[in-house]
């Protein structure tokens, strides 16, 4: 494997950028958004991967489409990354406006003096204007959270069954790099049921030198799993509240330890496949919607009793709204382990029939819009309250999180007693008193979040009515 290409990330915003983001536009006029971002990415990865065409497809003669093909074929790429946007089903040729976008796409990413970071400015580009439902790609803050809230250890096995870019995977070995404990490298696994996602993901993985195993082609993990594969880490962010993952064809299939999750809702699944998933000293982190901590549908609410009455529910984080620019909906994540006995993979502490509740909603800084992100301070402020209450600290003596009122250790009897609604909120008391105007700026936002929010699922019932009763025009 090639030495990692990629160093500090460039912002999708970044002026040096204005002309390839141009280019890409008038791409995306002449084919799809996704297909004109796939070509994207397919021109940038050329670019940034040491070989003797990266500098050079400006230079080469013919329509632009099938020199980038050529030359995908002639360096293997087709069988280590996956076949080029026009050797699947999507595209067979460019139409002659779509090749000349093409064409001077390539030549403004020639261009540029400095690609560091290109391709993650592209992914985040195509998530914040083109992101829909579970087509779109893990933001890098959250990326590190997650990995950090896991916190893999060097010569880990980690697994993320809906890998997208592969970010997930890359934040792991990051974190564990970082962090020095253990030998040996990760072992990286990662499944998508996209093809188009799978190959982002193995160009990503390339770019930063990683190896990988990514299967032999798009698989559905819920139906799929990797031979003989149990991970010590599993990270993943499925498609949130996915209704049709066909549930009735894969409760004969699967072993719902913990019940069987309800047909219209993948949540659960998700959850019981990534435990499914995990050795026995094992960690997973799981981002689900705000909803999934308290809902009242009979076989959800038996899920989660199990998930707390088995231990195996280790923390859960309320994040801050808008961090996914396609969506209002609140998510949370969910911190689970096979054994939170005190021990080296664990920690000094013992946490056996304990859960820690996070309510980091009112974290997060504002970029475009009312967007919002994860700051840095805000992922090691958050990690360090896990690292502190599991007793993995550099500091010997530090065995408790640091007093702040937004986070509580919970006994299982606690958590019972409110019907096991597992909403951090539930649980400890958000200060923004303690934040001045700002925080009260900040509770007005999120009562209009959750409103926006029940208003989004009204249209979705809305809809799916009008759907029933042969209206979709809308007319009744």
């Amino acid at each position: 494997m090639a030495e990692a290409v990629v160093t500090a990330p460039a912002s999708y915003g970044s002026s040096a950028l204005k002309g390839v983001w141009r280019a890409l536009d008038a791409l995306c006029a002449s084919v799809a958004p996704e297909v004109g971002h796939q070509f994207a990415f397919q021109v940038i990865f050329l670019r940034c991967w040491p070989t003797p065409f990266g500098a050079g497809l400006a230079r080469l003669f013919g329509p632009a489409e099938p020199a980038l093909s050529s030359v995908w074929t002639r360096l293997g790429l087709d069988r280590s990354v996956g076949p080029g946007v026009t050797g699947g089903a999507q595209v067979r040729r460019l139409h002659r406006e779509a090749d000349h976008a093409l064409a001077a796409l390539i030549a403004e990413v020639e261009r540029l003096e400095e690609t560091s970071g290109l391709f993650d400015a592209c992914l985040d580009r195509y998530s914040s204007r083109f992101g829909t439902g579970g087509d779109y790609y893990t933001p890098r803050s959250l990326a590190r959270l997650m990995a950090g809230l896991a916190a893999p250890r060097a010569g880990d096995r980690v697994l993320d069954p809906a890998c997208g870019s592969g970010r997930l995977l890359i934040a792991a070995e990051q974190w564990a790099r970082k962090q020095g404990h253990g030998t040996g490298v990760l072992s990286l696994h990662g499944r998508d049921i996209r093809p188009e996602a799978r190959r982002a993901a193995a160009m990503n993985l390339m770019l930063h030198g990683l190896h990988h195993d990514l299967g032999e082609g798009a698989v559905d993990s819920l139906r799929t799993t990797p031979v003989n594969l149990l991970a010590d880490t599993v990270l993943v962010n499925p498609p949130l509240n996915a209704k049709d993952w066909q549930g009735g064809e894969l409760i004969e299939d699967l072993p719902w330890s913990l019940g069987t999750p309800p047909k219209g809702n993948a949540n659960f699944a998700w959850v019981q496949h990534a435990l499914n998933r995990l050795s026995s000293e094992g960690r997973a982190v799981v981002l689900l919607p705000d909803s999934a901590t308290r809902s009242l549908n009979t076989a959800e609410t038996h899920i989660r009793r199990r998930l707390v009455e088995s231990d195996l529910l280790a923390g859960v984080v309320a994040l801050p709204a808008r961090l996914f620019p396609h969506t209002r909906t609140g998510t949370t994540l969910w911190l689970f382990s096979k054994d939170k006995r005190a021990s080296d993979r664990w920690g000094r502490r013992s946490r056996v029939g304990e859960t820690l509740f996070v309510d980091g909603r009112q974290l997060g800084a504002r970029t475009r819009g009312l967007a919002r992100r994860l700051t840095d301070e805000n992922i090691d402020l958050i990690c360090s309250l896990f690292t502190s209450w599991r007793g993995i600290s550099s500091d010997e003596d530090c065995n408790e999180p640091r007093d702040v009122s937004w986070c509580r250790s919970v006994r299982q009897d606690d958590i019972a007693r409110r019907g096991y609604d597992l909403g951090p909120g539930s649980y400890v008391q958000t200060p923004f008193a303690a934040l001045g105007p700002a925080g009260a700026d900040r509770q007005h936002r999120f009562a209009k979040d959750a409103l926006y929010e029940h208003f989004d699922h009204t249209a979705r019932i809305s809809q799916r009515l009008r759907h029933v009763l042969g209206t979709e025009d809308g007319s009744w």
